[in-house]
């Protein structure tokens, strides 16, 4: 069997073509998706706001999201009042629909957090000459996010707890002692230490920060009522447990005791003598 090897190459210059075409309309279709529900997510982040500790619920029934941070960091994840999310394509059409930023508002917490509101943006980036290091990458990998990108972020300032001053890789003067390194690596890691994520610097910077963000705005963010309800009816089973549990009547072993009555006609037990 002969191969036409011009036709051959001009059929797989077509296909390439027609796979350019259908991305537009993937991309196309993804803008008006978003333009439809944007208003509903407006609408629904107003009516969260009106209920309490909406936001820790639901990052704490999420059984990942507690994967990327570090225990301590549930006191100050229990102070999130809202995140937000906004497609950046839809103030600009010409933006990947993948990129978006992320609006955290924090509550205080007296004598040692401050009240905030923090926005991080992130964003799809071809160029992999930008990631600055490259010790476990491969061609493979370099190949894969050249074409289909990979998640970037810059730096935001955010204010840490008092009490994380330890940890806080802006006042830790001394890095290369054990101590500071230790420190500044579990800094690193808290949820404090994503916002300062840039996605360029892997091993040296928040692990996993693209997972994250991805967990955001893939699962956390559009299915929040969903994590909130599955919480709700969580806390009903339980209760409903615990209630069967009190009304069990307690079993009590009487084997080797026996009833008499006293002088006055009052009910005592006795323990029976054993022989």
């Amino acid at each position: 069997m002969s191969i036409d090897i011009e036709k051959t190459s001009e059929a797989l210059e077509a296909l390439a073509s027609w796979e350019d075409g259908m991305e537009e309309v993937e991309k196309d279709v993804e803008l008006f998706r978003l333009r439809k529900v944007a208003p509903l997510y407006e609408r629904r982040n107003v009516l969260i706001k009106d209920i309490p500790g909406f936001w820790s619920i639901v990052l704490n029934q999420h059984s990942d999201f507690a994967n990327y941070v570090r225990a301590s960091d549930f006191k100050y994840i229990d102070a999130i009042k809202a995140i937000e999310i906004k497609w950046l394509c839809l103030d600009d059409s010409t933006v990947n629909p993948r990129n978006f930023e992320l609006t955290v508002e924090f509550n205080g917490i007296d004598g040692d957090f401050e009240k905030q509101i923090v926005t991080k943006v992130f964003e799809i980036e071809h160029d992999v000459s930008k990631i600055r290091y490259r010790e476990k990458r491969t061609e493979e990998d370099d190949a894969l996010d050249e074409e289909l990108g990979y998640l970037t972020s810059k730096p935001v300032d955010i204010k840490w707890p008092k009490s994380y001053d330890e940890i806080n890789p802006d006042l830790i003067t001394d890095k290369r002692s054990s101590v500071g390194k230790r420190n500044y690596r579990s800094g690193m890691k808290s949820f404090f230490g994503w916002f300062r994520w840039t996605g360029l610097k892997p091993g040296k910077e928040f692990p996993n920060g693209d997972g994250l963000a991805n967990l955001f705005i893939e699962e956390l963010y559009p299915y929040c009522i969903k994590y909130y309800t599955d919480a709700q009816r969580d806390v009903a089973d339980e209760s409903e447990s615990d209630e069967e549990a009190s009304d069990e009547p307690i079993q009590l072993d009487l084997s080797d005791k026996e009833e008499s009555e006293d002088e006055d006609g009052v009910l005592r037990s006795e323990k029976r003598r054993k022989l």
